[in-house]
This record gives structure tokens, C-alpha cells and sequence, in this order.
């Protein structure tokens, strides 16, 4: 089909405007200010009105309401409290100088305090609080007090009222006390808010002073307290000390100690020097043991020479056999020494050699005397290390009663000084308390009093008009941007190119036919919104041709040039016009573009609406006249179907006789075969088709076409809708050439900026 092979968005004019809008493709996320601004625009005289009424509103609110004044008196919170003697357990504050200056905020804040500040100035008394009550109900509780009627309140006694009305001067007092620390500083504004300036001042020095009085009252009823607690823990703490100290005593007579601690550290060495004497003994019989055992083991073996006795490495070692071995050593060297200078027979070297002979002689007897003794030295050895083991034992038993005996000792003693500090500490936490009772320290000080305010510190009336002002603006501004964010609707070009990414062909102005000079811009109204209007508000189908409107006439020759520059690669002589709906305004298009393009070329258009044809009707041909549905049936031959209009003298071909299957008969062979006659007699065939959602008729003749202008009623379609329509035409695999937008309110349409080229906005053409 010839439709497909059409390249709708070739034409000169789309090219301009997409080479004009590629920046805001590009960068289609960037917020467009100026369309922003013209939105706004455009209701400005709605945001003015809403904007003025919620201004005036808040003006009238707020001249109703009563000024408060404010007032506050500077408060020095000590961080340390001049405490006498340290007296800890009586002043006893919160570690933290942070968590201390929350309590006292909180302090301030209390209802106790204000419980003070009435009791103190009697403010049940005061003229503020005793005026008659003028206030009225609110309309709100009038419509509950009707609804349901409150239970009539029983009566009150004289006290009962007196303590309601206290309790409700001291709710209003701390209703309106605030206290409120200054940054990086120990001071405290400690502020009132009330109708009354006078009152205002009074109650902030007035809370500040309660504080102050209320601390110093409470030190005071804790030092009481401590007084009292302290004399009746006296008397039992002595009691305890007392049979402490008698306890102990008892325990040192019946143990009769002296210095219990220099006994048992002579114990103590005692059973050192028993235990080394005891290692000592040990060892000597262990070395008697060993030299008999080996002196036994040698003898076993035959007759023991002296050599081999003094091989035995434990005589060899033994103290007495060294010594006597050094002596032989030294005389052996002196010896060698003489051997160098006399020779054998000189009197030097015989005395020589007989003291060496003597030497090794008394080895030999010390080595027999100690084989010999090793029996009698063993049993020694173990008699003593016996008797040193019975003194060990002793003097641990000795030990340990010693321990005991001082643990004892020590439990007493401990018991005793415990008793004794406790005492003493009570004593003189006593002597303190009773310095104190007459002794009274501050929290902080008043730096600054509150002084009698002149000017109401709320409600601030102009910053309050101000605001409403620039809320409610924001506020309009706000709903205009969402309602234009939520309108689903085409009504621009940018709508046309943006959301459905078509070409505008061009646009037909909304027309009063009631006009006599529809030309002018005032006269363009908004009275085509629909086109189910009465006979006597539809344009006649030679609208153009009386060129009583030369911007209706302008805007349908821009859009016969745009159809024209679609014709530049490809020949577009047949040329359907649909919609999405039916009162889209499509028949009035598919007529007055008919007439243009008469103007330049021969033009035939066919009605194949043939389900609710109108061309007949708008052309004033009867209603009996054959047309297309008569052609393809067989019935009428073409020329009888084809009739001349009377304005133009161009041939139209209407709908005919309605046909119960439509879709047969546009689908048949003669229906093609009728468009291809009719190319060969006519340059421009105009097809007037039915709505796309309606029914698939416009998808049979638009595969025949060579273009599909598609009309959309602005500011009325739907995207949804003719994003549906075109799913279904590119299902069909046909392409749509061009978009006109129908019924443009120009008036609205200047706001948008959206139709420049597309209309005569200058009044050029007139």
C-alpha cells in the first residue's frame, strides 16, 4: 500500500521544528521555566483572587485577636553550690552539669513553683483574675452544647469554689511560665505571657523568686531532716561500739596477748631456720648414702686399692680429700721447680721428696678414714634430720594457732574502728548540721528583672498577613502546576511533538458563526467545546469559501501547504482524514480542506463514513443521492454517485445508501479499484473516514491512501486515547503524516506560546 511508503516527517516545516525544539529533546528532564511561568500566567487572576481572600480572612482573624505580652527576668544558675564543711549528703547534686541544669529548668518549669508564685502574691485576689467573664462560646461548642446538652453541674460550696478558682489561677500561671536557657551560659530567661503587660513583668520576677525561695526551702527541710535522722542513729552507733570494744578485750585477756603480730613473726623466722637446717641434714645423708652405696658397689669387685678410692668422684669431691690434694699439687709443682736447678741426691730435693711422700700419705689416711666413717656419719645425719622434722612440725602447729588467734584478732579490731569512724562521722556530721540550721545558700541570682513590655509579643499581625499571603501564593501557584501536570489532554503543539511525537500540521481556530466580524480577535469564543451542538452553531462546509474569518482561513491554507511539503519525495494524492471520536471535527476539516485544495487542483471528496455520513448534509445534497456505498455494490454506476457542488463546482462523492456491512464493502476489490480510477481524473482525492476507536473502517481506507491527516480536538482528546488509536494503526503497519489540532481556543492559546507559524497571531492576512 502506498501509505507505507510515504515519509510523513520529511516535510520542510517539521524539519524546522524539530531543529528548533532539539534542545528540549536533548534534555527533556530540565525543568522549562517559561512554560512554567506561563501556566502561572495565565491564572493570575485566579492566584490573585485566592490569594486576596486568604489574606483577608487572616487580616479579619487576626484584628480579633487579643496581643499578649511577653516579659522575662534574667536567671544565674550557680554551677557549684557553696556548701559548708562539705556537707555531701545534705546537698547532694547530679554529677553532670548538664543533667544539673535540666533539673533546674524543669524545677523552674514545675507546678510547684507556680503553686508559689499564687500563694505568694495572693493572685486569687487580683483584680486580673476576678474580672466577669464576657467570653463567648465558639459556634462549635454552641452546636455540641445543642447536640447534647451538658448534665447541669452540682452545687459547690464556698471552699469548693474558692480551691476550683485557686486551682485555675495556679493552671494559668503555669501555662504561661516558660524557661528558656541562653547558649554556652548559666542564665536562664524565665519568661510569662499573659493579655495584661503589668501582670506580664509581676509573675516573671515573681517565678524567678519562687525558685530561689523554693530551693532554699528545700535545703532547709533537708537539713531537718539530717538533724533528726542523725540523733536517732546515735545512740545505737554507740551501742555498737561499745560492745565492739568490750569484745575485744575479752578475746585479748583470754588469750593473753601482748603483741600478737611480733609473736607470730617470731614463729614465722622460727620455721625458716628449722625448715634450712632440715635441707641442710637432708643432704648430708643423702651424700652419706651415696658414698657408702659406691664404696659397696667397688668393693664387690675385689680388694680396694687406694687409687681406685680416690677414683670415686664423691671422695675425690669431699672437702677434706681437696684440701689435701691441694697441698700435694702445690708441693709437686715446688718440686719440678727445684728438679730444674739441683739434681736428685742434693739435700733440697730429699727434703722435697719426703714432704711430698708425707703428703700423699696423709691423703691415703684421710680417704681410709672416710670409707671408714660413712656408717657412723649416715645414722647421724639421719638422727638429726628426724629430730628436725618433730621441731618443724611443732612450730607449725605453733604457726597456724598464732594465725587463727590473729585473724580473730584482726576481725575484732576492724569491728571496733568501723564502729568507731561511723560514730565519730555521725558525730560530726551532727556538729555540722546543727551550724547549718540557721544557714541559708542560693541556687543563682536575678541579673536582670523583667520590665513592664509595651508591645504585644504575639500575634505578630503583619508578619502573620504577610505569610498567609505568600502561602496561599505558593500555595495556588502549587494546584495550578498540578492540575496542569495532571491534564491528560493534547492542546499544543509541544503536547503534539512531546507526548505523541507527531507533526503538526497545523491548527483550526475555535469560530462564533454568530459573528459578523469573526475576525477579529475577540470575536474567537470558546463555543465549539463539543461538536454535539445544535444545527444553528455548526459552521456551514463553505466556511472557508466566505472568508468571513481570515484566521479560520489562514489556518486551513497552512495546513493545505502543509500537506503540499508532504508530497515532496512521494506523489500524496489521495489524502484520509480521521479522529479518534466522533465530534472531533474531522468532517469539518476533510470540507474545508477541500475547498483549499480545489482552489489549486482538481479535488474530489468521498464520504466513507458510511455508518453516520455527513458531507451530504453539510453540502445540502439530498439524502436519496447515490454514492459510494451504491457504487461498490453494483447498483448505480459512478457517475450517477459523483455530484457537483453547488459553491465550487467541485464533484463530490457522498456516502449513499447506509450499508449494513461497511467493512465489506471497503474491503472489497472494487473499492480499491475505484480509488485507482479516481487517481487518474483528480490530483487531490480528500476521504472523510470514520474515527479510529470507533470502528477499523478508517484502517481499511488509510491502507489505500497515500496520507492520514489525523484531527484531535484540543484541549478535549485524551492522550490515553490517541496513543490507543495509534497503537492500532501501527499494528495495521500505517503510519499517520500529519496531526491538526481542531476547535483552539486562541485566547487560551496565546498563554502557551505553542502555536507560532500556525496561525495568523499578528493579524497579518487582514
Amino acid at each position: 500500500m502506498r501509505v507505507s511508503t510515504t515519509k510523513p516527517f520529511t516535510d520542510h516545516r517539521r524539519s524546522m521544528q524539530y531543529e528548533a525544539n532539539t534542545p528540549m529533546s536533548d534534555s527533556a528532564d530540565e525543568i522549562d521555566l517559561g512554560k512554567l511561568f506561563r501556566v502561572i500566567w495565565r491564572h493570575k487572576l485566579v492566584l490573585i483572587s485566592f490569594s486576596a481572600l486568604v489574606t483577608v480572612l487572616t487580616a479579619m482573624v487576626m484584628s480579633s485577636k487579643t496581643p499578649i505580652y511577653s516579659a522575662s527576668a534574667s536567671l544565674l544558675l550557680e554551677a557549684e553550690q557553696n556548701r559548708v564543711l562539705q556537707l555531701d549528703d545534705v546537698y547532694g547534686e547530679a554529677t553532670s552539669a548538664q543533667e544539673y541544669y535540666y533539673s533546674q529548668l524543669e524545677i523552674i518549669r514545675s507546678r510547684k513553683v507556680a503553686e508559689k508564685v499564687v500563694a505568694t502574691l495572693n493572685l486569687t485576689e487580683h483584680p486580673f483574675f476576678n474580672q466577669p467573664n464576657e467570653t463567648q462560646p465558639s459556634l462549635r461548642q454552641t452546636l455540641v452544647n445543642l447536640l447534647n446538652p451538658p448534665e447541669p453541674a452540682p452545687p459547690l460550696s464556698a471552699e469548693e469554689k474558692a480551691e476550683q478558682k485557686k486551682q485555675s489561677v495556679i493552671n494559668y500561671v503555669w501555662g504561661s511560665m516558660s524557661a528558656t536557657p541562653i547558649s554556652k551560659t548559666q542564665v536562664v530567661n524565665v519568661g510569662f505571657e499573659s493579655q495584661s503587660p503589668q501582670l506580664a513583668a509581676l509573675l516573671a520576677n515573681a517565678i524567678a523568686q519562687a525558685y530561689l525561695d523554693n530551693h532554699m526551702d528545700v535545703n532547709l527541710e533537708r537539713i531537718e531532716k539530717s538533724a533528726l535522722w542523725l540523733n536517732s542513729s546515735m545512740a545505737g552507733l554507740k551501742q555498737k561500739l561499745e560492745h565492739a570494744e568490750e569484745q575485744l578485750a575479752v578475746f585479748e585477756e583470754r588469750e593473753s596477748l601482748v603483741d600478737v603480730r611480733g609473736i607470730k613473726s617470731l614463729a614465722a623466722k622460727e620455721l625458716e631456720e628449722l625448715s634450712g637446717q632440715l635441707l641442710r641434714a637432708q643432704q648430708e645423708v643423702d651424700q652419706s648414702e651415696l658414698l657408702s652405696s659406691l664404696v659397696a658397689g667397688n668393693s664387690d669387685k675385689g680388694a680396694l686399692a687406694f687409687e681406685d678410692l680416690n677414683a670415686i668422684p664423691e671422695v675425690l669431691n669431699h672437702p677434706a680429700v681437696q684440701k689435701l690434694q691441694q697441698q700435694t699439687l702445690a708441693i709437686e709443682t715446688k718440686k719440678q721447680e727445684l728438679a730444674s736447678v739441683y739434681g736428685p741426691k742434693h739435700p733440697k730435693m730429699i727434703a722435697v721428696n719426703a714432704e711430698l711422700a708425707k703428703a700423699q700419705f696423709n691423703v691415703e689416711q684421710q680417704v681410709n678414714r672416710l670409707i671408714k666413717s660413712l656408717g657412723t656419719d649416715t645414722r647421724q645425719a639421719k638422727q638429726r634430720v628426724q629430730q628436725l622434722t618433730a621441731a618443724i612440725a611443732a612450730a607449725k602447729t605453733r604457726f597456724q594457732r598464732l594465725t587463727r588467734v590473729e585473724n580473730q584478732h584482726r576481725e575484732l579490731l576492724q569491728e571496733v574502728e568501723t564502729n568507731r569512724n561511723l560514730y565519730e562521722a555521725f558525730f560530726s556530721r551532727l556538729k555540722e548540721t546543727a551550724q547549718l540550721e540557721g544557714f541559708e545558700t542560693s541556687v543563682g541570682r536575678i541579673i536582670d528583672p523583667a520590665t513592664v513590655p509595651y508591645a504585644p509579643s504575639k500575634p505578630r499581625k503583619s508578619l502573620v498577613v504577610v505569610l498567609a499571603l505568600m502561602l496561599s501564593l505558593m500555595l495556588g501557584v502549587a494546584c495550578v502546576l498540578l492540575i496542569e501536570a495532571l491534564n491528560a489532554t493534547i492542546r499544543s503543539a509541544d503536547d503534539v511533538e512531546q507526548k505523541l511525537a507527531k507533526t503538526l500540521l497545523g491548527i483550526i481556530p475555535l469560530i462564533n458563526p454568530e459573528s459578523n466580524n469573526a475576525s477579529s480577535p475577540g470575536r474567537l469564543k470558546t463555543l465549539f467545546r463539543q461538536e454535539q451542538r445544535s444545527s444553528a452553531h455548526t459552521l456551514p462546509a463553505n466556511y472557508y469559501l466566505l472568508d468571513q474569518d481570515r484566521g479560520f482561513s489562514e489556518a486551513v491554507r497552512t495546513i493545505r501547504t502543509s500537506i503540499q511539503m508532504l508530497g515532496i519525495d512521494s506523489p500524496t494524492q489521495v489524502i484520509a482524514v480521521t479522529s479518534t471520536l466522533p465530534g472531533e471535527g474531522k468532517t469539518q476539516l476533510s470540507s474545508n480542506l477541500f475547498y483549499a485544495l480545489g482552489q489549486l487542483q482538481k479535488t474530489l471528496i468521498i464520504d466513507a463514513d458510511m455508518r453516520r455520513p455527513s458531507i451530504a448534509k453539510n453540502f445540502a445534497i439530498s439524502s436519496n443521492q447515490p454514492g459510494l456505498s451504491n457504487y461498490i455494490a453494483g447498483t448505480h454506476p459512478l457517475d450517477d454517485c459523483i455530484v457537483v457542488d453547488k459553491h465550487s463546482q467541485m464533484d463530490v462523492l457522498v456516502a449513499g445508501d447506509l450499508a449494513p456491512n461497511p467493512q465489506e464493502l471497503l474491503s472489497s476489490p472494487r473499492f480499491k479499484t475505484l480509488i485507482e480510477s479516481l487517481k487518474d481524473n483528480y490530483e487531490r482525492i480528500i476521504v472523510d473516514t470514520p474515527p479510529i476507536l470507533a470502528v477499523s473502517d478508517a484502517i481499511l481506507i488509510a491502507g489505500l491512501s497515500d496520507a492520514l491527516v489525523y484531527v484531535i480536538k484540543a484541549d478535549d482528546t485524551k492522550e490515553q486515547q490517541v496513543k490507543a488509536a495509534f497503537k492500532r494503526l501501527q499494528t495495521s503497519g500505517i503510519n499517520v503524516s500529519g496531526i491538526v489540532l481542531n476547535q483552539v481556543d486562541l485566547q487560551k492559546a496565546k498563554s502557551y506560546d505553542a502555536f507560532e507559524g500556525y496561525y495568523d497571531q499578528y493579524g497579518y492576512s487582514t
